[in-house]
């Protein structure tokens, strides 16, 4: 892809003489320090003179990935007319640090120009010089151009490439959207959307990023080499015992190498080898480049011993009288000597390669001579003297959909025409030179395609139409329902819809569907145009499980001999009932009886049941709720201590005047005898760990026998007699 920028020297001064006019004399040019520059930017042609030292000045650029800028240089006098990269600019020429060598330096006679190709994918000086060769002349005049595409790409990887699989940092800048789009060779890398990624190439990759910057779509690749093995050729064939050349060559700084048969010792340590198989044999080479390089590489290549093939490129030609055609013959026997026939119309009739200029329509075999065989190939070269030209699709059928891409192919009958793809509204800015272009135009534009032959050239163009995909809209936007329940989902801004996928919908078609899944989904619906285009929009239908019951509080008393349960619900979802469940330990749990639930309900419920022989101890309850499809879910665990009749907390043991107390008692329960006055007579300090009691003689008669917790008060009547 090039882009042209056009730039003219003009060393205009003349310094007049006598005898002028009519002298016969043509006027001698002088020297000048101005420039002119002429070139486009972005299909824009532009003009400026620069004194020389001076600068071009900042030309923006809206860049393409892959895109050749090409540069055209003259001057009014001779001169020699070089073009460099700039490093660094210094505060005079000589003091500027440049590429070496030189992109392009040739003599030139004005008015020739110097034609270059440039290419950048972040801001480059580019320093044009004019060392004038005219004897009168002694100028060297500099002028500097500085390209600065709206979008840049960097890397951190060494000119002489990375490693096999090392890592590199591409770096991106200049996108309006914040969001870049990253492809290896072509292919999109998927979730790759920030200015920086990290990659790690097997082989030779070219990154491509592209974005919305302040001109609108842009794009920069860049190519990473990857330091690899090579082996030529990489699959020879031979006769048998037939000396055959294989040559290893690193394209990273250095390396030393080792062959051998595989599986065997070294036999060479040379770059280049000669090798006689008697049957077909594999090689190895191991290219040892160094602990801070790229270390021990290995690579194989088989020498096949068979019989010889022959093959010409192209095939088929078709040419102008006289034109030349370059045909190519190739054999899988590298040792193998080629010769062609007739000689009509040939440069040589010897080597792989000759150029065809027949005038008239000529059949050519090409002999593959070899030790074990000599196969021949034919191509015939059919001479015309009318060009044909073609371009496909017509611009009837070039119609597509905004966003979407198409490929114009141009054609021609002769073999070898080239090809020059533009906008017709910007013939400055060269799209390919290739016979396929593929566009994706945002909106309707006409591409032209120049085809060059050496019997007629021919311009066509070709109009692609782009429609408008419709904005298809989705209410609502986003939804949630309760399981068992649906909602309605109504698309619009296109003509006909269809959605996916059909789980849960009624229709599936149309703008209108109810969706009533029972796990969360997200619907697509694809909306049509009329003109047959066609976009896309999601819904998320969020499908809540509600809790059977909202439950509020749950709670748990002892009210003497039983124990109450009580618990209220905010709201219910078909709820059967309500299984009241009993421990004694908070592990296994029982039974104890069932309440109605309220099926559906969203206001306060208020639920009670009562435990009439709780254990006299700590009594642990749980409510499992149960739900019209059998499904239980479970309340919190509460606990009580009850007591279940007023003198079950006193044991009076064989022993005289001994007693055990039993219930929930705590660090500051307390035992107490009061005597029917109420006087305390005695009183000791219980607790879990010591819960035995021994009551001093008393005088016989009736007592109150006292217990004190952090449950409450419990007291019994308790007969002593003398005999205690």
């Amino acid at each position: 892809m090039k882009k042209l920028f056009t730039l003219v020297y003009a060393l205009f001064a003349f310094v007049p003489f006598a005898g002028f006019a009519g002298n016969g004399l043509s006027p001698q040019a002088n020297c000048s320090d101005q420039i002119t520059l002429t070139y486009y930017v972005n299909g824009v042609l532009t003009s400026q003179t620069i004194v020389s030292g001076k600068s071009g000045g900042s030309i923006p650029v809206c860049p393409s990935a892959g895109a050749l800028y090409s540069l055209s240089a003259s001057s009014t006098s001779n001169s020699v007319l070089t073009v460099t990269k700039v490093i660094a600019q210094g505060a005079n020429p000589a003091a500027d640090v440049v590429e070496s060598p030189a992109i392009s330096s040739a003599a030139r006679v004005s008015p020739q120009e110097l034609h270059v190709s440039l290419s950048f994918a972040t801001t480059t000086i580019f320093r044009v010089e004019s060392n004038a060769t005219d004897p009168n002349c002694s100028k060297d005049d500099f002028v500097y151009l500085t390209f600065t595409p709206t979008l840049t790409l960097v890397s951190n990887a060494p000119v002489s490439g990375v490693c096999n699989g090392g890592a590199v940092t591409l770096t991106a800048a200049g996108s309006t959207s914040g969001t870049y789009t990253w492809s290896a060779n072509g292919v999109v890398i998927p979730g790759k959307t920030s200015s920086s990624i990290t990659a790690n190439p097997i082989d030779n990759t070219t990154y491509t990023v592209s974005t919305t910057t302040s001109c609108g779509t842009s794009s920069q690749q860049i190519t990473i080499p990857v330091k690899t093995l090579s082996i030529s050729p990489n699959a020879p064939f031979a006769c048998t015992k037939q000396s055959t050349t294989i040559t290893a060559s690193y394209n990273g700084p250095s390396a030393t190498y080792s062959w051998s048969i595989l599986g065997q010792p070294t036999f060479a340590t040379t770059a280049t080898v000669t090798v006689a198989p008697e049957f077909t044999t594999t090689y190895q080479v191991v290219a040892h480049t160094g602990t801070t390089d790229c270390g021990d590489i290995t690579k194989t290549v088989t020498v096949t011993v068979g019989a010889p093939t022959v093959s010409v490129t192209p095939t088929a030609a078709t040419a102008c009288p006289g034109s030349p055609t370059t045909l190519r013959a190739s054999s899988n026997n590298p040792n193998a000597v080629f010769n062609w026939s007739p000689s009509t119309g040939l440069n040589t009739t010897t080597g792989s390669t000759v150029i065809a200029s027949p005038t008239t329509s000529t059949t050519y075999t090409v002999t593959a001579t070899t030790a074990c065989g000599s196969p021949t190939a034919t191509v015939a070269l059919t001479v015309v003297s009318t060009p044909t030209f073609s371009i496909s699709p017509a611009s009837a059928s070039a119609t597509i959909c905004a966003g979407a891409s198409t490929t114009l192919t141009a054609g021609s009958n002769i073999t070898g025409a080239t090809y020059a793809w533009y906008k017709s509204t910007d013939l400055g800015t060269l799209l390919s030179s290739a016979a396929s272009l593929t566009v994706v135009p945002a909106t309707t534009t006409t591409y032209r395609v120049l085809t060059t032959t050496p019997c007629g050239n021919n311009s066509q163009d070709v109009t692609v139409t782009v429609n408008p995909v419709p904005n298809v809209t989705i209410n609502p936007t986003a939804v949630t329902i309760f399981r068992g329940t649906s909602t309605i989902l109504t698309a619009s801004g296109a003509t006909t819809y269809s959605w996916s996928p059909v789980t849960g919908l009624n229709p599936t078609s149309g703008a209108t569907v109810t969706a009533s899944p029972t796990t969360t989904t997200t619907y697509t619906v694809t909306g049509t145009n009329p003109t047959g285009c066609s976009n896309t929009n999601q819904v998320t239908v969020t499908v809540n499980n509600p809790l059977p019951v909202e439950l509020m509080t749950f709670t748990a008393r002892s009210a003497g001999p039983v124990s109450v349960l009580n618990w209220a619900t905010a709201t219910e979802y078909n709820n059967d009932y309500f299984a009241v469940e009993r421990s004694a330990d908070g592990l296994a749990f029982a039974l104890l009886g069932q309440v109605a639930g309220a099926g559906t309900s969203s206001s306060l419920r208020s639920y009670s049941f009562t435990d009439e022989r709780p254990p006299v101890a700590v009594a642990y309850y749980r409510l499992r709720q149960v739900d019209y499809i059998g499904a239980a879910t479970y309340s919190p665990v509460v606990s009580v201590t009850s007591i279940r009749h007023p003198g079950d907390w006193l044991v009076r043991t064989a022993l005289a005047r001994h007693y055990l107390i039993q219930g929930a008692l705590d660090a500051s329960s307390r035992f107490t005898v009061l005597d029917v006055m109420g006087r305390n007579v005695f009183g000791q300090a219980v607790a879990p760990d010591r819960a035995e009691v021994v009551i001093p003689a008393l005088p016989a008669g009736v007592y109150l026998f006292q217990l004190s917790t952090q449950q409450g008060r419990f007291t019994v009547r308790q007969s002593v007699t003398a005999a205690e």
